[in-house]
């Protein structure tokens, strides 16, 4: 059922009837994939998933995530570098200077890109020294 793959039915299946927005940000963002899911996507994106939610939320939506990737690719945007190197299998890093388009700095698999970029804007920004 697309309700239990986004890991939020038990919680909300007694009140089918009542509005979803009086349901918690995690369940929401969960009631969310739940409704992309229904349509049976190839591809979902997700444009900061956790983005406000609190780290119990987090980490429920990231385990909805790395469940679902293996019947549907997953593309997120974040600015979470943990985030990202936790759920992730490749990554690319974007970068845009002031009022210029944005391009792709690099990309390729998460653990080369986070543990060893080959471009220096990439390790500045994963290790925090700006962004």
């Amino acid at each position: 059922m697309v309700g239990s793959r986004a890991d939020g039915w038990n919680e909300v299946k007694d009140r089918l009837d009542a509005p979803g927005g009086g349901l918690s940000g995690g369940q929401q963002q969960r009631l969310c994939i739940a409704r992309s899911l229904a349509i049976k996507p190839r591809v979902l994106l997700m444009d900061e998933p956790c983005s406000a939610l609190d780290p119990t939320s987090t980490r429920v939506i990231e385990e909805t995530m790395l469940d679902l990737a293996r019947e549907v690719t997953i593309v997120i945007v974040t600015h979470n570098m943990q985030q990202a190197a936790r759920v992730s299998s490749q990554c690319a890093f974007f970068l845009a200077a002031q009022g210029t388009p944005g391009v792709i700095v690099e990309h390729g698999d998460t653990g080369p890109m986070f543990g060893n970029p080959q471009d220096t804007r990439t390790a500045d920004y994963v290790n925090g020294r700006f962004g």
